[in-house]
């Protein structure tokens, strides 16, 4: 599959953090400029956790059939893109990526590429986010007023999942070591040394398949500033708080999913009073990163894109 034609960007997040993208539009009369584009709608995507705005096939999918359909199309790096990688901030360097990032400097990333899309013009504006991206899209549409209607794709509940990896500890346990572990060597309170690393085995998957099973490196700040974050409340089942967004929302739940630990209809079930307006795809036999139906899901985000009241 090739991908659509798109051309690199970079725009500031209020902290000052550069965040790189690549935009996928249609220009009119072969104008190279980003702010002379014919469609006025456009999809902004989040990455999941340890991601990037390229790595999944399903963008390389989305980029050439949105254009195709008159919707233009935003993936970027959040902070808490891949492991490890140099982030610039100003002048400075200073390693950011999704083992070292604070969880709730994604929504200072989102923040800043909706502040990008509007300022190039955009009318219509969907936020679209692929597994953890979900939980942060969510928490965002209900933290600031001026909501988004959303693309869920693969969204889970992450407070599940990492109850099975930890387990016979808890969650509250672990948050408890932890805290406890860095008060001894003084990092709660050295803001610069964000390298203290957690246990090798105090993050990570395990599916319900061989598939998914994988420990992910962080440091303990993160891993705390994680556990205390949306992706542990919003889709938490178990906890199930009430909040209710007025907008209209599009969820893929695969039926092969190997993070979603019940079966994909319960997941819908709990996601369809909270929102405006709820559709979800539940027949598609795919697994948590969509591969083998890119372009059925993909055609059929379109049409729902165009149906929405």
């Amino acid at each position: 599959m090739e991908s659509g034609l798109g051309k690199l960007v970079s725009f500031k997040a209020k902290n000052d953090y550069e965040i790189i993208g690549i935009l996928f539009q249609k220009s009119s009369f072969n104008d190279t400029s980003i702010k002379k584009h014919v469609n006025n709608r456009i999809v902004v995507h989040i990455h999941g956790s340890l991601g990037n705005f390229y790595q999944n096939k399903f963008i390389w999918y989305m980029s050439k059939i949105y254009c195709e359909n008159g919707i233009d199309f935003l993936s970027i790096n959040l902070s808490a893109h891949d492991g490890l990688a140099e982030g610039y901030f100003g002048t400075k360097m200073k390693y950011v990526g999704g083992s070292v990032a604070n969880y709730e400097d994604s929504q200072l990333d989102i923040d800043a590429a909706l502040e990008f899309v509007n300022s190039l013009g955009y009318k219509d504006i969907l936020l679209q986010g692929h597994s953890l991206g979900c939980d942060k899209i969510i928490e965002y549409s209900l933290k600031f007023p001026h909501t988004y209607d959303l693309i869920l794709l693969s969204p889970t509940d992450s407070y599940a999942i990492h109850s099975r990896w930890i387990s016979p500890e808890t969650i509250d346990e672990q948050i408890n070591r932890l805290e406890t572990s860095m008060f001894e060597k003084n990092k709660m309170i050295c803001e610069d040394d964000n390298l203290d690393w957690a246990n090798y085995n105090d993050y990570g998957a395990k599916g319900t398949d061989l598939d998914w099973v994988y420990k992910i490196p962080v440091t303990k700040r993160t891993l705390l500033s994680i556990l205390r974050g949306s992706a542990f409340t919003n889709l938490n089942m178990e906890l199930s708080p009430e909040f209710y967004i007025d907008i209209n929302v599009f969820a893929f739940l695969g039926k092969k999913d190997g993070l979603l630990f019940c079966p994909n209809y319960k997941m819908a079930e709990y996601l369809n009073n909270k929102f405006k307006t709820f559709t979800s795809v539940l027949d598609l036999e795919a697994d948590h990163d969509l591969i083998g139906v890119e372009k059925e899901l993909t055609d059929r985000i379109v049409k729902w894109i165009y149906e929405r009241k």
